[in-house]
């Protein structure tokens, strides 16, 4: 539902079921569009049906916010959410970020086992910000995302394979 916002009209069915009875209990109808935000406010009114001080929820990636994880934690309420992978990164194709380790201080290992160290120092607002880059690994991997361009754009094609893993991780 997320991906179709510009619909008029629709709604949302929020429901928590009951493992050990196969009930339903709690249930709400509402126009928000998202999942997110909803998860402890579903749950409680669950546990208050239940007549349960304790309970343990699972629930897709649509429900992850940090801020409703949080609220769950304080409601004596087990919260089973795996982390969206979010970012326009991660849609075009780049790693995610949990793709990446960091051993110490000084570099990264990318998904193919190889070192990224600093290479650029900069500064996006308040924050510092380092790129991490390997050219040699970056240009021969098989996750390069300008195999097929055209031979004018061999520069820029350069730039974005060393980009391949230094854009998904900035630290700062």
């Amino acid at each position: 539902m997320a991906r179709m916002t510009k619909v008029g009209v629709g709604y949302n069915i929020q429901l928590a079921v009951d493992v050990k009875h196969k009930l339903i209990a709690e249930q709400e109808v509402s126009t928000q569009v998202l999942d997110m935000g909803r998860l402890a406010p579903t749950v409680e009114a669950a546990m208050e049906t239940l007549g349960v001080d304790r309970i343990e929820a699972v629930a897709d990636r649509g429900y992850f916010k940090i801020e409703d994880i949080e609220a769950c934690e304080k409601a004596d309420i087990t919260a089973y959410v795996p982390k969206p992978i979010r970012g326009l990164a991660v849609r075009e194709g780049f790693f995610s970020k949990e793709e990446f380790r960091y051993p110490n201080k000084d570099i990264f290992l990318c998904p193919g086992d190889q070192v990224l160290s600093p290479r650029h120092y900069g500064k996006s607002r308040d924050n510092v910000k380092i790129d991490y880059t390997n050219r040699a690994a970056c240009k021969a991997c098989h996750r390069a995302i300008c195999a097929n361009a055209a031979p004018e754009a061999s520069v820029a094609c350069r730039t974005l394979r060393t980009r391949r893993c230094s854009t998904a991780w900035r630290r700062g």
